[in-house]
């Protein structure tokens, strides 16, 4: 969004930029979805707010404009049956991976942060780390195993590699770097 921004208005200084301009900038993001216009919106009244707060602009364009209506569908929720299908479709490790966002419910980045400091296998629990909350910040819960999933974490506890603090890790070309580095999943 920041680069299409700064194309539009980038020899704009931000006090600048007027209402009008940001609605028609959103009429032309609606022509592709009533999505993309309203998120557009969202990160403009949000960086705009930035600006009012640091004292860099005195107002925000965005104040009254509202958001486009969407038609909402309900998403799909998949069955047990179909969770099963689609992990007994995966390679082992990215079963393992599966049924432990399975069974403890965990979001991905959740997932891919868990160390062995986080895993329990005596009291049988897991703590998983979210930025969900406000602020961002770090935030632990604990999870109770289920058997299922005791019995993966033992098994990969067992077969680890005591250099790895992760759970779920790989070894990738880092462009970053440029050579190859161990560490855990980014996105899976």
């Amino acid at each position: 969004q920041a680069r299409r921004w700064s194309k539009k208005w980038g020899d704009l200084p931000c006090g600048q930029i007027t209402q009008e301009m940001v609605q028609q900038h959103l009429f032309e993001r609606r022509k592709i979805s009533a999505y993309a216009a309203n998120k557009e919106l969202r990160y403009l009244r949000a960086t705009f707010n930035f600006g009012v707060r640091q004292k860099l602009i005195s107002n925000n364009p965005t104040d009254g404009i509202e958001f486009f209506p969407v038609e909402k569908k309900a998403k799909y929720v998949p069955s047990a049956e179909d969770l099963d299908k689609v992990i007994d479709c995966a390679d082992p490790d990215t079963q393992d991976y599966l049924w432990t966002m399975r069974e403890t419910m965990g979001r991905v980045s959740e997932v891919n942060r868990l160390k062995w400091d986080d895993v329990d296998l005596q009291n049988q629990s897991v703590t998983l780390y979210t930025r969900k909350k406000k602020g961002g910040h770090l935030t632990p819960r604990r999870v109770p195993m289920t058997l299922k999933l005791h019995e993966i974490l033992m098994r990969r506890h067992e077969n680890r590699d005591p250099d790895k603090p992760w759970v779920f890790w790989h070894r990738y070309w880092s462009r970053k770097h440029g050579q190859f580095v161990e560490g855990p999943y980014g996105d899976r």
